[in-house]
């Protein structure tokens, strides 16, 4: 009888740990570290600022150039588990920035995809009602066709692909 309430009690501790453990490590599953989101949001910046340029408009290059670098340090300071208000606004003025690219450019194509990436990066980040209402001013409309990327390397992977479909933008290429 020992024995049984032994296994018993042994079985709920270890049930119990395991919902603990999975419950503390859920919430961060598929989302991508601090990191992996500044240099996501360094890369997408750093190409928009160039297509910016490539458009003859060195202004907007360089307001992409210092607003990226805001998100950036924004992301990276920005505690676990508290609101990331700082980064969502900085990460907003960095798609404002990138509206105010023509939707007629030729680069379209590559800055819905920085745009795309900018909007999933801000629905990764906790948000509190005010941020959420800062964020809802009026942007293009823009249809991905694939998954946002999640890192650098996709993004540069998926802005290539673009790239590579439309010869035409080569100048653009990462």
């Amino acid at each position: 009888m020992k024995i049984k309430n032994f296994i018993r009690s042994s079985a709920v501790a270890a049930i119990i740990a395991l919902l603990c453990v999975s419950l503390v490590t859920l919430p961060t599953l598929g989302c991508p570290s601090q990191s992996t989101i500044a240099s996501l949001t360094q890369t997408l910046g750093t190409a928009a600022a160039n297509i910016a340029t490539l458009e003859g408009n060195s202004a907007l290059g360089a307001k992409l150039t210092v607003d990226t670098a805001a998100a950036v340090s924004a992301v990276t300071n920005w505690k676990s588990g508290s609101n990331a208000t700082m980064a969502i606004e900085a990460l907003s003025l960095v798609e404002d920035d990138l509206n105010l690219i023509p939707g007629t450019s030729q680069y379209t194509l590559l800055i819905d995809l920085a745009i795309g990436t900018v909007q999933s990066i801000l629905a990764m980040l906790p948000q509190s009602t005010t941020a959420a209402a800062v964020r809802h001013t009026a942007r293009r409309s823009i249809v991905i066709t694939q998954p946002s990327p999640k890192t650098a390397k996709a993004f540069r992977h998926q802005w290539n692909e673009i790239i590579a479909v439309h010869p035409e933008l080569t100048k653009a290429k990462l």
